[in-house]
């Protein structure tokens, strides 16, 4: 893969020309080298909170259901690299489970899937895909063991939860994430558009549901419509991908970095 272009540009100076040679990356766009105000939209499959180069930006306001999209904004200035820093998890319990309130635990599977119009990545922009992000899990259970030492939804006592940790400094952009693996791509059928959000304009609310029987069980005012957005809707015509880590259903609060970066020539 040829990394760098050579370029040679000329100036006029009266009757003399001078003309240099230099090097252009061809991974990379050009930087505007201006202020701009980025947007977003983030789904994650229960709740996320973003960082970009380390400040962070937005939280998901919705612990659980409905499962909505978020628009996000944040100020870049045009010439320096973003890092994005997305934290994710889905909604278990210390057993690994979901819905442990109800007469039918079950293990819940996790999502992500963002787009960014920072106008980097041949124009595109950013936007989550299993090729590019890296990815980390802090908890993940219940595990192989437990499972066999009768950890089941009828014995959820037996369920254990393995926490690996948060790395130190995981939002930050000077951070190494090069021993991360890198993200695990589903499809939307494998991971879903969870519970449609319900956007109701004449209260000014976002109808809340109840994870264990789907009631609803409030409208929230302290939401405005771009934290209340159906997913699919948003998505429809994104190139980005549905990604997790490996285990959709047991990767439970999982931790994604990917770094754009731009020319400044």
């Amino acid at each position: 893969m040829i990394s760098h272009i050579k370029v040679i540009k000329c100036i006029s100076l009266t009757s003399v020309m001078l003309c240099c040679l230099y090097s252009v990356s061809a991974d990379a766009d050009m930087c505007p080298n201006t202020p701009q105000t980025v947007e977003g939209i983030v789904y994650c499959d229960n709740q996320f909170t973003l960082w970009v180069n380390g400040e962070k930006v937005a939280v998901d306001p919705v612990a659980f259901t409905p499962h909505q999209a978020v628009k996000v904004a944040f100020e870049w200035d045009g010439s320096s690299s973003l890092t994005y820093a997305i934290q994710c998890e889905d909604y278990a319990s210390a057993s690994g489970y979901e819905y442990i309130e109800s007469d039918k635990p079950q293990l819940g599977d996790g999502a992500l899937i963002a787009v960014f119009n920072d106008g980097l990545n041949k124009g595109k922009g950013t936007q989550t895909s299993a090729d590019s992000w890296r990815v980390h899990t802090v908890t993940f259970g219940p595990t192989d063991e437990s499972i066999a030492a009768g950890c089941s939804a009828d014995n959820l006592a037996a369920c254990v939860i393995e926490n690996r940790g948060m790395p130190d400094g995981w939002t930050q952009a000077e951070y190494d994430d090069s021993h991360w693996p890198i993200a695990t791509h589903f499809t939307a059928k494998q991971a879903g558009w969870g519970r449609k959000p319900t956007w109701t304009a004449t209260q000014g609310c976002c109808t809340l549901t109840s994870p264990v029987d789907r009631s609803t069980i409030g409208c929230d005012k302290s939401i405005n419509q771009n934290q209340c957005l159906s997913p699919i809707v948003e998505f429809a015509n994104s190139e980005a991908e549905f990604i997790w880590a490996q285990d959709l259903d047991r990767d439970n609060r999982v931790l994604f970095r990917y770094t754009a970066s731009c020319n400044t020539q």
